[in-house]
């Protein structure tokens, strides 16, 4: 039987975490089986507080994207525990966790994910249409967004009439349509012009100054470090920790 001491530390560590936008411990990821079996992440241990852009760096190769996507529930860890705006992810059915993607997290993947079939839009409006809203709103939110990022003059544009700049800013746009809580970048400059790179990250920096929402980036774009509120540096699978170390990460 716990203690009343140890008690009151579970609780007030539960409550620590709830209030937290992304709790990780003692995360490992593995992938392949048998002898070919590779751990990627080695019991990573990170808090992610709201109201702030945290950047991930570091060599290709050492588990920045396998990371994000644990944090959005798009993989399982083999090892650990990952909870998101207080939701441990592991708890959740498959088909609650589907839904508690599309309303709270947006996702900006690296190789943009369009469909082909739809034009620009459209795949940005997507996320709404998912949560339910009619496709004709959807478009109306879309465009606002997309007109937002450069993009109102190409809304009927299909992704194979696009640059790869112009399909990475609808990946955003569909990214952030239904306002959700967390949003993870997977190098959302990459394909970007200094110009409309900046842009981008102006915008992410606006969405992440409000206190119920937290900003997680990817990237080595080194143009755009000045914009973190907070960075941890990942190496072989594993937080790097430095004297500059605000606490909040631990190897």
């Amino acid at each position: 039987m716990l203690s009343e001491d140890t008690q009151n530390q579970e609780g007030s560590s539960g409550a620590e975490e709830r209030a937290l936008a992304v709790s990780c411990r003692g995360v490992s990821r593995d992938f392949g089986v048998g002898p070919t079996q590779t751990r990627v992440l080695h019991g990573i241990d990170l808090d992610i507080a709201f109201g702030g852009q945290t950047f991930l760096v570091g060599p290709s190769g050492c588990g920045k994207t396998t990371l994000v996507s644990l944090i959005a529930g798009l993989l399982i860890p083999t090892t650990g525990r990952i909870r998101v705006l207080g939701k441990d992810l592991q708890s959740l059915s498959p088909a609650s966790l589907v839904e508690f993607r599309a309303r709270n997290i947006g996702f900006i993947f690296q190789q943009f994910n369009l469909i082909p079939a739809l034009n620009a839009v459209e795949n940005a409006a997507v996320p709404l249409v998912v949560q339910g809203r009619s496709l004709s709103a959807a478009v109306k939110l879309a465009a606002i967004v997309l007109d937002r990022l450069g993009m109102g003059n190409y809304l009927t544009y299909f992704p194979w009439q696009l640059s790869g700049g112009q399909q990475q800013r609808v990946a955003i746009a569909r990214s952030l349509v239904h306002n959700p809580r967390i949003i993870i970048c997977d190098e959302p400059t990459a394909a970007l012009d200094a110009k409309s790179g900046l842009a981008v990250m102006a915008l992410m920096t606006e969405l992440a100054a409000s206190p119920e929402r937290a900003v997680i980036v990817v990237t080595h774009d080194t143009r755009i470090f000045s914009y973190a509120d907070r960075t941890i540096s990942l190496m072989d699978g594993r937080i790097e920790t430095s004297p500059s170390s605000d606490g909040q990460a631990h190897s």
